[in-house]
């Protein structure tokens, strides 16, 4: 029986516009990433999951907030449930398709998915996301461990042949950067090799150093964002142009001052001030910004039926401006970048992603100075 919870005012007022969850099922994880963000809660866990009732309970909870898609992740979200031999991570499934959620998605690293890839409760995802951090073991396991490429390959293909929505997620490290003979850029070979393995999309994520908690256990991956500016360029402009055969979710990351100057409601995307997106983990906490992950910050807490509002210092929206579009917060706080401004983590420009497209249409803000935050 789902666990019925309350949520406090200030909560429900916040997130009045609520779009998605993602919901951190398990601390548990079977492999040791280096450049792993969740690396703290992993090595470290205490609540290992969100129990099946409670994590029910608590979609429904968002559900009435407005919430349309949710995406379950770890740890490794197919080892939720392992003492039952993963039937509670179906059920959840299932559950979740039961309380009226548009859009349900898995993110796994495919080490241990196979068998699921049979089940027909977990056929009702609408997306199974697959990490993967290079195109050969040689790029890719250094970041992930021996071994991970060929398996993740493995399943990856074979969830493609079943007929599923497959993606891949993958983090942007210095070698992408790199060039080979002819000129191609890694990060492009990275795009076509997974446009041979015939997944629908590529999502990639940074791994810059910020100044955030998370610089000092990331690994040292990361490109320099000068670095990174003119890549993007290079790449965004074929994706443009219709370049390659699947979709590509490319992070902005840095844009001039002047050109955020130009479009700042466009460019000042921040899912802290719109109350868009909850990331729910099994320690009780709830925070919005994945730049926070593993530390004391988050806005409310969750337990014994109750979410309640953080009013400590902890609170994560202490020292954004609520009122203005504004650069990145978090990654401004302790950094700057020259003519540079950081713009949000999930801040990427046409990409074909649920909420960004259905949900906000924020490509379509891009000029419309009235967008109201708050």
């Amino acid at each position: 029986m789902p666990t019925t919870f309350t949520a406090d005012p200030e909560f429900a007022h916040h997130f009045r516009r609520l779009h998605q969850v993602f919901m951190y099922v398990t601390d548990r994880c079977n492999l040791e990433c280096e450049q792993c963000i969740y690396k703290p809660s992993i090595s470290h866990f205490i609540n290992e999951e969100i129990p099946l009732d409670d994590a029910l309970g608590l979609l429904a909870t968002f559900r009435k907030l407005g919430a349309g898609k949710v995406t379950f992740l770890g740890g490794e979200p197919t080892l939720y449930g392992h003492r039952q031999g993963g039937l509670p991570l179906l059920e959840l499934i299932e559950g979740t398709r039961a309380l009226g959620y548009e859009y349900v998605r898995i993110d796994t690293n495919g080490q241990r998915v196979s068998s699921l890839l049979e089940q027909p409760s977990f056929a009702r995802l609408d997306e199974v996301a697959f990490s993967l951090d290079g195109f050969s073991a040689q790029t890719n396991d250094p970041l992930r461990g021996k071994g991970t490429f060929v398996r993740a390959v493995d399943a990856i293909r074979k969830a493609v042949g079943l007929g599923y929505f497959v993606t891949v997620t993958c983090c942007v490290q210095k070698l992408f950067l790199d060039r080979d003979e002819e000129g191609m850029l890694n990060l492009e070979r990275m795009i076509r090799f997974v446009e041979e393995l015939g997944v629908h999309q590529v999502n990639f994520h940074d791994l810059f150093k910020v100044g955030i908690p998370m610089d000092t256990w990331t690994g040292n991956f990361a490109p320099r964002p000068q670095n990174w500016v003119p890549v993007y360029e290079e790449l965004s402009a074929k994706v443009r142009f219709g370049a390659f055969g699947i979709k590509v979710r490319l992070p902005q990351c840095f844009v001039t001052k002047a050109e955020f100057a130009r479009a700042p409601d466009y460019y000042g995307y921040c899912p802290v001030k719109l109350g868009e997106r909850v990331m729910v983990h099994p320690n009780g906490t709830i925070r919005i910004c994945s730049n926070l992950i593993c530390t004391a910050f988050g806005v409310a807490t969750w337990g014994e039926g109750r979410i309640g509002w953080e009013r400590s210092h902890a609170n994560e929206l202490a020292g954004h401006d609520l009122d203005r579009m504004t650069p990145c917060t978090n990654r401004s706080r302790h950094k700057k970048y020259g003519d540079l401004v950081p713009v949000c983590f999930s801040f990427k420009p046409g990409q074909d992603e649920y909420v960004w497209n259905h949900r906000l249409a924020w490509d379509a803000a891009r000029d419309d100075a009235s967008m109201m935050v708050g």
